[in-house]
């Protein structure tokens, strides 16, 4: 210390304050890494600045005195060599005496020690200060502390976020602001903040519609219903170009307000700004960590710096999770991304939701990757989400998504998307059992979403679970009697129980619910044609087919419209036998619809190389996969790599090279597809000559029970039951052909005419079976 104090002496009023902004600097860096490492309040930069630039003046005025005193000082008499004097001449006069005046003695407050003493002693108490605020805060004393630590809240308590009040005109201010808000909270690690189909359920089970809006009043009865024990009530007040942001935490029971923050925009550009503001400010006082809230990013990092952008992303979840309006959802996300391309949130919904209807692959996928390339914008959640996305539905990697989804579940294991997502990634792998594991732990933890719930009930149904689907499908009807996803959940379950009658008039009764809907028209046709092309009314299918086509035509979707008539073809291969007809099918859809006329990831080129190869033209089938090659990104032929093994099998088996075809045709059965491979097995060894495998195959794919079976049932049910009862017959087993005779007649029995002397000879050879085995 001495030697500071004299080095401090010898420096110049400048070098003074060159040290002392260079210590400043120097401290404020400790106090950032101080702050950053025991995630203390942000409060202690500006209080540590504050300091410091208090500390100027008494510092620079300490230089300025010191150094007037080092000035003013006489100088010590200059020390003489040691030599013995000369002596003085008797003659000079003798030396006049020094001044009296006394010398400039230094100044007793304005010293280095005292302004080094005072700068240690003012950071020591902003330590001890900093000390006693977090020790209150962590243990809730007093007006620091959390409402976590005072147990006013418990941790991962639910709250429930009620529409946001506005002065202003715009109502989709408003939204967008409720929706800006939840985001943020919902990164918290403290409370669950519940999402809005969650809330629309319960509105449903209190009778109530729930698109209507979210008052606070209803907000806190919904509340009460469901035990949870705060809402958070917000408020935009409009005064000229500015606005304040302000909203209360309140205690659900009693209605007392917990806490109450505001936050000022001065125009509507800075209004996401002061949500942030706001949103922190809540989740500082219920007891979010310092440290993780400055890790967050901004909230319109996470979202959007438009404000109209994100008010159409709002009206777009509001139509989708609360007013069961998808189409229009998915037209608001259009024009939210068109708003800002850079608004990585609504390019994940956009790709989930077009996911979830199996349509438009190209926008689909390119929403998916948008997403996936903007994911450092999201939120940790969803960028785990979107990162989970991509991997199964682009580049098809089950077990990336697996990995992501489970970090995920890290941060919440009650994320009931990322419990039901990581199903679907094993249902990927056919690892069933977890997949049903998974859908009922989403079910369990979300009980306002149907879409576990459907997804265990047909898992249940591929396992051969179902009396279990039979259970969880009147649980899943009773919490969501009108949703059409649970409709046709009971239409699967019934075909799954061979109820084939019961399935098509729940299907039929679906379509006349939800007749104005083109989605459902379209789907619904779809399935009733797959059921009239298994009982042999090809008629009937074709008709339904067409009006599918029309549907697919007026929402213009051209890669839909050639599957439809792909379908067409398949059915006049497969049932009629027509190969002739089936190419004809292909290629007028073809001049309908020119393949250069669809985006190429909707392009169905594995399906197209099926039809050519299955017609005969294996030259044509080869180009289309070559084509397949040039046309598509890697990730998107990794994504469908099965299908393409099925179509080279394919196009091998007609060539004539058997084994070829049967090996990739193996490599062929895998992914969530059991019954893609498994449909066509049988006429693969039953074409190769090899009787006995042949038989294996057509009774493993009639022994599976599995929820699309119907629509594969729609080509070859008929083919494989008939195949087998010749195929016994011709080996001598008279009792198992008899019993695939009959199996077949009973299938047909309203068959096409053209199609009924299959089945009166089926029906003769039965007959004349059992004559013989008595």
């Amino acid at each position: 210390m001495k030697n500071l104090v004299r080095e401090i002496h010898r420096r110049s009023l400048w070098q003074v304050l060159g040290i002392y902004l260079a210590g400043s600097w120097v401290a404020l860096q400790v106090v950032e890494q101080l702050a950053e490492a025991a995630a203390l309040p942000d409060w202690l930069r500006p209080f540590s600045l504050a300091l410091l630039i208090l500390g100027f003046p008494i510092v620079m005025a300490t230089a300025f005195v010191q150094e007037g005193i080092s000035a003013k000082r006489p100088e010590a008499p200059p020390v003489e060599p040691d030599v013995a004097p000369e002596p003085e001449p008797e003659s000079l006069p003798a030396p006049a005496a020094p001044s009296s005046s006394p010398a400039r003695t230094p100044h007793r407050l304005f010293t280095w020690r005292n302004a080094i003493a005072g700068g240690v002693l003012a950071f020591a108490v902003l330590g001890l200060g900093t000390f006693a605020f977090m020790a209150m805060r962590t243990m809730g004393v007093g007006p620091a502390g959390t409402l976590v630590a005072k147990g006013v809240l418990d941790e991962r308590a639910g709250v429930i976020v009620a529409d946001f009040e506005s002065t202003a005109d715009d109502p989709g201010l408003a939204h967008a602001a409720t929706l800006a808000l939840r985001t943020d909270l919902g990164q918290s690690q403290l409370i669950t903040v519940l999402e809005p189909s969650e809330i629309a359920g319960v509105l449903q089970r209190m009778q109530r519609s729930p698109d209507e809006p979210l008052t606070p009043e209803l907000a806190r009865d919904a509340a009460v219903r469901e035990g949870v024990p705060a809402v958070i009530e917000g408020e935009i007040t409009a005064a000229g170009g500015a606005f304040v942001v302000s909203a209360r935490l309140v205690n659900t029971e009693t209605g007392d307000v917990l806490l109450s923050e505001r936050a000022r925009a001065s125009d509507d550009a800075g209004l996401l700004d002061a949500i942030d503001d706001l949103s922190k400010a809540i989740r500082t006082r219920i007891g979010e960590s310092y440290a993780t809230l400055r890790a967050e990013p901004p909230l319109e990092t996470v979202t959007t710096a438009s404000l109209p952008a994100l008010e159409k992303y709002s009206e777009a979840m509001r139509a989708i999770e609360t007013e069961g309006q998808p189409e229009r959802g998915v037209a608001l996300l259009e024009e939210a991304v068109a708003l800002d391309p850079e608004f990585a949130m609504a390019w994940r919904k956009l790709g989930v939701e077009l996911g979830n209807r199996s349509e438009n692959a190209a926008r689909r996928v390119e929403a998916m990757t948008k997403a996936f390339e903007l994911r450092d914008r999201l939120t940790t959640a969803e960028r785990y989400h979107t990162m989970a996305s991509y991997y199964t539905g682009v580049t098809n990697e089950a077990d990336r998504a697996i990995t992501a989804y489970e970090n995920l579940l890290d941060l919440d294991p009650g994320d009931d998307a990322a419990l039901n997502n990581l199903g679907q990634a094993y249902n990927q792998l056919r690892d069933l059992e977890r997949a049903e594991e998974y859908y009922l732990l989403a079910a369990a933890a979300d009980s306002s979403n149907s879409i576990p719930f459907t997804n265990a009930v047909i898992t249940q149904v591929d396992l051969g679970k179902l009396d279990a689907a039979d259970t969880m499908l009147v649980r899943t009807e009773r919490l969501f009697p009108t949703d059409p996803w649970v409709i046709e959940t009971r239409a699967t379950v019934q075909a799954g129980r061979g109820d084939h009658e019961s399935a098509i008039a729940t299907t039929e009764r679906l379509r006349d619910e939800l007749i104005g809907n083109l989605f459902w028209r379209a789907r619904t046709s779809g399935v009733l044609a797959a059921h009239a092309a298994r009982q042999g009314r090809v008629a009937d299918a074709d008709e339904e087919l067409r009006q599918a086509a029309n549907t697919d035509r007026q929402r213009g979707l051209p890669g839909e419209l050639l599957e439809r008539q792909l379908t067409r073809a398949a059915i006049e291969q497969w049932v009629r036998r027509n190969p002739i007809r089936a190419l004809e099918v292909v290629e007028e859809a073809l001049a309908e619809i020119p393949l250069p006329e669809i985006d190429p990831l909707d392009r169905p080129y594995a399906r197209l190389a099926m039809a050519y190869a299955m017609a005969g033209e294996t030259g044509r089938a080869k180009e289309f996969l070559s084509e397949l090659e040039e046309a598509l990104p890697p990730e998107a032929q990794r994504g469908i790599e099965f299908d393409v093994l099925r179509a080279r099998g394919m196009t091998a088996l007609v060539e004539g090279d058997f084994d070829e075809a049967i090996e990739l045709l193996r490599r062929s059965d895998r992914g969530p597809c059991r019954l893609c491979t498994a449909s066509i097995m049988g006429y693969a060894f039953d074409r190769a000559g090899r009787t006995d495998e042949a038989i294996a195959a057509y009774e493993a794919f009639n022994g599976l029970t599995d929820n699309n079976k119907h629509f594969f049932e729609a080509n070859v049910g008929g083919h494989t039951l008939e195949r087998l009862g010749e195929l016994y017959d011709e080996k001598g087993d008279l009792s198992s052909a008899a019993k695939y005779y009959a199996a077949f007649v009973e299938l047909w029995t309203d068959a096409d005419a053209e199609l009924q002397p299959r089945v009166s000879a089926a029906q003769a050879r039965l007959e004349a079976i059992i004559q013989e085995i008595g």
